[in-house]
């Protein structure tokens, strides 16, 4: 007789351990940490970190470490008289746990209560059982005194570092160094460049959004860009309106070659493809190479990729009809954007950019045709990676010669244009439509 095995009932079978999903303010705590090092961005933690989490706590987690670093300064400055690093390995993590409660407690839609209890969880969950009474007592302090710092003392002197601030005022005079600070601290808004540029008032129209003089769409931030329509069939992409301008400034496209170096993550490929040039991109990331790919796919633009570093192409590389150089930089220009660059950048780090810009730039002569035209730029407010590169290249290439940017070519908008004949965006242009990131533009012909 055979023997007779019961099943299991439903009810008794074995159960799946469902998968918690991570604690957002444990990722947060790590992100800060691993932003401590400057060679990781913020994008490319939250990239990390935040993948496979519900949206709403992926929100969460942005929005806290975006908050975090926005006020940094304003918060270490509030902790300053309350608490004392101690003196050992720990000290880095702890301060990061009570820089995030402080967030929390001041900064966001967290309740007192909410902040406090969840800070002092992340201590426990953090292996720091030992300061979560002076964790409790820190942010309780906080949470019955108020949010206050010596008198005099405004919150961008505080969370714009020093070396941002007299660099600024240098260059563009105290008034407008203090402007520039307070936008930087703000909210980016939402861009978009269409892939038919006479389309461009019907998108706007279709998403409730605005077409600003240069002829990208804004919209408000917050929307979740794969719900918008038009996503799925490759209407258009997102990009940054001042980084959108570059681009469109060659003088033709029809028929005509034009390398894109540094050229991740493609928004401008996409554009000089969607002109009619012949594209090619260039850029030494393997990795940020499949991400300009795959944005071409999704627009149904086409372009040759390059994987090299564009400092040191082959010498035979064929020449091109024009060039754009959006060369690596602080990108100063962009913490609305990317706050971490509060974190992450300083003057010795921007200093060591500059011969690489220089060299991008030799590089760019060497792959330009007589007569053809040279596009450089960076999403900097520094002088030194911008109008001095420019003035330096021009010294030692005197068959180069500037060719104006005109308020006809921005949509009749001149409030950029420098005495040079270029592009100067600062955060404090546009405000009126939302500010702009900072950025600088110069277009050279090879004259010989």
């Amino acid at each position: 007789m055979a023997e007779r095995r019961s099943r299991p009932s439903p009810r008794n079978a074995p159960r799946k351990q469902a998968v918690e999903a991570p604690d957002p303010r444990m990722l947060a705590l790590k992100t800060l940490q691993e932003l401590r090092g400057g060679e990781v961005t913020l994008d490319e933690l939250l990239s990390k970190h935040g993948y496979g989490l519900p949206s709403l706590d992926r929100n969460f987690l942005r929005q806290l470490l975006g908050t975090t670093l926005r006020h940094l300064g304003e918060i270490d400055a509030v902790l300053a008289p309350r608490y004392q690093p101690p003196q050992d390995r720990v000290a880095a993590r702890l301060t990061n746990i009570l820089r995030l409660g402080a967030a929390q407690l001041f900064f966001m839609d967290t309740s007192d209560y909410g902040a406090v209890d969840s800070t002092v969880n992340l201590a426990r969950d953090a292996g720091l059982h030992k300061y979560t009474k002076l964790i409790n007592a820190v942010l309780r302090g906080l949470q019955r005194d108020g949010f206050e710092w010596p008198e005099g003392v405004e919150d961008w002197q505080l969370n714009i570092p020093a070396w941002l601030r007299g660099s600024w005022k240098k260059a563009y005079g105290a008034e407008i160094a203090q402007g520039i600070a307070e936008a930087s601290l703000g909210h980016a808004m939402l861009d978009l460049s269409i892939k038919d540029r006479s389309q461009t008032a019907e998108w706007a129209e279709k998403m409730d959004g605005i077409v600003l003089p240069t002829g990208s769409v804004r919209l408000e931030p917050g929307r979740r860009i794969r719900d918008l329509p038009g996503y799925k069939d490759g209407d258009w992409w997102v990009q940054d309106a001042a980084a959108a301008i570059p681009a469109t400034l060659f003088s033709a496209y029809k028929d005509k070659t034009i390398y894109d170096l540094c050229a991740a993550p493609g928004g401008k490929t996409m554009q000089i493809a969607s002109l009619g040039a012949s594209a090619i991109a260039v850029d030494k990331s393997e990795g940020r190479l499949k991400r300009v790919f795959e944005n071409l796919e999704r627009v149904s633009l086409g372009a040759a990729i390059v994987t090299g570093d564009a400092t040191d192409l082959a010498p035979d590389t064929p020449r091109a009809d024009a060039v754009l150089l959006d060369a690596p930089c602080s990108a100063t220009g962009t913490i609305r954007r990317h706050p971490d660059i509060l974190l992450r950048q300083n003057d010795k780090l921007m200093q060591s950019l500059l011969p690489i810009q220089t060299k991008l730039l030799n590089q760019a002569d060497k792959l330009l045709n007589v007569g053809g035209e040279l596009i450089y730029c960076t999403c900097s407010l520094q002088p030194e990676e911008g109008e001095y590169q420019v003035k330096s290249f021009l010294a030692d290439h005197p068959n180069y010669e500037r060719k104006a940017i005109t308020a006809d070519e921005l949509g009749g908008w001149d409030e950029a244009i420098n005495d040079a004949g270029e592009l100067r965006i600062l955060p404090i242009h546009m405000t009126d439509f939302g500010g702009m990131d900072g950025f600088f533009c110069a277009r050279l012909v090879k004259k010989s």
